[in-house]
């Protein structure tokens, strides 16, 4: 959906179509990771999951390595690592049977890691036994630290706000139709731009139907603050 929606706006069929100038990646890589970060803004605990694979690596001496990674496309990949507080590996122990969560990669040969210096390196595959592990890891290092950074108050999730699509359109044409009047040719490219950036290339906001309403609200918002 992401790759979509940059695909839209820069009105490409792919995101390598768009080249240095309308740079698609960086554009991609950016609304992707504002999107991770926006979710766990609004308090919600993100659990992302992606098959492994077992590849080979190259250091700078030339010698290889290999490891397990995620086989998740590598920009999305590198967002979801750089904010994980726990980047886990689940497996099952060919030895001992048991399912099992690695959490830190002794060896090197799995890509994972934690946030909390505390936590083991391994534990069973059960919910249970990661919530005892990371309170352990958290009671641990609060304890070095004198219980500083350390709270039991839980994050209030803010309600959606549902938008009146009619309403936002009425603010639109009130805000633009003076704006147009003043000076088209200053303000006109300007408007285009913006309603371009939420609906896409080419896109006017008479082509939105009630189901776009948030981005008719993101299109009325810029235009108020940016056109003020």
């Amino acid at each position: 959906m992401c790759d979509k929606y940059i695909c839209n706006q820069l009105g490409i069929d792919a995101i390598g179509d768009g080249g240095w100038s309308n740079n698609g990646w960086a554009k991609y890589k950016k609304e992707l990771e504002e999107n991770f970060r926006a979710i766990t803004q609004l308090g919600y605990a993100l659990v992302v999951i992606s098959h492994d694979a077992d590849k080979t690596f190259k250091r700078k001496d030339g010698t290889e390595y290999n490891q397990i990674v995620p086989t998740a496309q590598k920009s999305a990949n590198n967002i979801v690592k750089d904010m994980a507080d726990l980047y886990m590996y689940a497996y099952l122990d060919e030895n001992t049977k048991e399912r099992k969560l690695m959490l830190r990669s002794l060896d090197g040969t799995v890509d994972c890691g934690t946030r909390f210096k505390y936590m083991p390196a391994e534990i069973p595959l059960d919910y249970d036994a990661l919530v005892r592990a990371l309170n352990e890891a958290i009671d641990r290092e609060a304890k070095e630290n004198d219980n500083k950074f350390v709270t039991d108050q839980r994050t209030e999730i803010p309600q959606p706000i549902a938008y009146n699509y009619d309403e936002l359109m009425a603010e639109f044409n009130d805000l633009v139709g003076p704006l147009m009047q003043k000076n088209s040719q200053y303000y006109g490219p300007r408007i285009v731009s913006i309603v371009e950036k939420y609906l896409g290339k080419g896109k006017k906001i008479s082509d939105t139907t009630i189901d776009q309403v948030d981005f008719v609200h993101l299109i009325v918002t810029e235009i108020k603050e940016e056109l003020k």
